[in-house]
């Protein structure tokens, strides 16, 4: 007789278990969405370095997927905005390298100089060059 008793309890430990389990799973998935699209964008390949103390950038256009232009923001050791100049550049101009210096009006001052690349006023990339 206790054969019988003691499988019911199997069973019934078995069958609570089942339901205990089965609560922590989730009723429902949802779907999963499909990635949004994002637009295309400017890639460059960009350095910056010094020619006769005097910074400058060389950026290679590796996908330009609109025209537009290109703008540099020169940034003087104090934080202030020193110069700015612009380049346009269309899609045909993948591969090309643009290279600018800090202009002449300038003094190139020791310091962290920055210049910061964007394409219709959306930032690119950031670079900076120590002048000692």
């Amino acid at each position: 007789m206790r054969k019988p008793r003691r499988s019911r309890n199997i069973g019934v430990t078995c069958a609570l278990l089942l339901l205990i389990v089965a609560g922590c799973r989730p009723l429902y998935l949802p779907p999963v969405p499909a990635p949004p699209e994002l637009p295309e964008r400017l890639e460059v390949d960009a350095s910056a370095g010094l020619d006769d103390q005097r910074p400058r950038i060389r950026v290679e256009l590796r996908n330009v997927p609109a025209e537009g232009w290109l703008a540099v923001q020169w940034f003087a050791p104090n934080n202030r905005e020193v110069a700015s100049e612009s380049v346009w550049i269309a899609p045909e101009d993948e591969g090309r390298v643009v290279e600018l210096n800090l202009p002449q009006d300038v003094e190139a001052v020791p310091g962290r100089w920055r210049a910061v690349v964007s394409l219709t006023g959306e930032v690119i990339r950031q670079l900076s060059v120590e002048i000692l």
